[in-house]
């Protein structure tokens, strides 16, 4: 991450100075400056990819609070194609309600007859929720169409300052430990919880894609789409089954500078 925020500050320096000189003489420029804040919405999912087969229904999705709102800078060269990078607050997030099947998980347990912390394969219902706040940098080249549309191609890095990943399971059971353990039931009225917030891994890094359409000399409207390589959980923890990638668009508007 230092290395990645280390390459962007140089770039962004060659850029302002560059630019500056690129202003005493004009006639000689190659390049063009763009600034721009961006403003948007994420709606996505935060799942395993693809859908393993412990998932047999999603019953429901909802998206969370989802909004991105940063700072981009553009470099254009005399022809169609330019770099661009930038800071931007993301928030990611979602519900999903489904029904499962041998989903290995840990949930706390709070019924007539079981109470604690029991880990195992969990039959039945499952809803969980996802907010996540990020600090993003992306890095992205850039092709410019005909003037009014650009599109972009590159990757990014986040930083993870906020985060929640809690549910609950239901009418069901779980096997304890293995597939063949101890049977706890878990009724509809005595749901079991779970949280694995604390879980996460501190940075997220992947792929972006995407594009802007230019309504007139200040703003323009674009979308984006994002794919987490990394699992958002941490690599030593077990507590869910699968890994889990970050699979966000976003659609918002540009003003520039």
């Amino acid at each position: 991450m230092k290395k990645i925020i280390a390459l962007l500050l140089i770039i962004l320096a060659a850029q302002a100075v560059y630019g500056q000189s690129g202003e005493n003489t004009a006639k000689e420029k190659t390049y063009t400056l763009e600034h721009k804040i961006v403003a948007g919405f994420n709606f996505g999912a935060t799942a395993p990819m693809p859908i393993p087969e412990e998932v047999r229904k999603v019953e429901a999705w909802w998206p969370q609070f989802g909004a991105q709102l940063g700072y981009n800078i553009l470099m254009r060269g005399t022809g169609n194609w330019g770099i661009g990078s930038g800071i931007m607050l993301d928030y990611k997030g979602m519900g999903v309600r489904d029904k499962v099947k041998y989903m290995h998980t840990i949930v706390d347990i709070n019924t007539d007859d079981n109470q604690g912390k029991f880990e195992g394969y969990f039959t039945g219902r499952n809803q969980t929720i996802v907010k996540n706040s990020y600090v993003t940098i992306p890095v992205y080249l850039t092709y410019y169409l005909k003037e009014k549309w650009r599109f972009r191609l590159g990757g990014y890095a986040s930083y993870l300052f906020s985060s929640e990943f809690s549910g609950k399971v239901w009418d069901g059971y779980i096997r304890v430990d293995d597939y063949t353990g101890e049977k706890i039931l878990i009724p509809e009225y005595q749901p079991a919880f779970f949280n694995f917030g604390d879980k996460l891994r501190s940075f997220d890094f992947g792929v972006i894609g995407g594009s802007e359409y230019k309504l007139n000399y200040r703003f323009g409207i674009f979308t984006n789409i994002s794919y987490g390589i990394t699992s958002i959980f941490q690599s030593s923890f077990k507590g869910v089954g699968f890994k889990m990638h970050n699979l966000y668009a976003t659609i918002g508007m540009t003003y520039t500078l």
